[in-house]
């Protein structure tokens, strides 16, 4: 069973929490919110979050 993923909860973490915190310094990585693992791209301009088969871009 799928579980419904709250993409809001992850753009703020990512935004509050991926650009400022020496855990996430590297240009890709994996978060964990809600109890959903993401993997996480750093591009200058943006982030682009992998969920499941789907890329969305977060800008910076």
């Amino acid at each position: 069973m799928f579980q419904q993923i709250d993409l809001n909860a992850v753009a703020t973490f990512v935004l509050d929490v991926c650009d400022y915190s020496p855990d996430y310094e590297d240009d890709s990585f994996v978060v964990e919110v809600q109890g959903a693992r993401f993997y996480v791209e750093r591009k200058c301009n943006w982030f682009i979050l992998h969920v499941g088969q789907l890329k969305h871009r977060l800008p910076r």
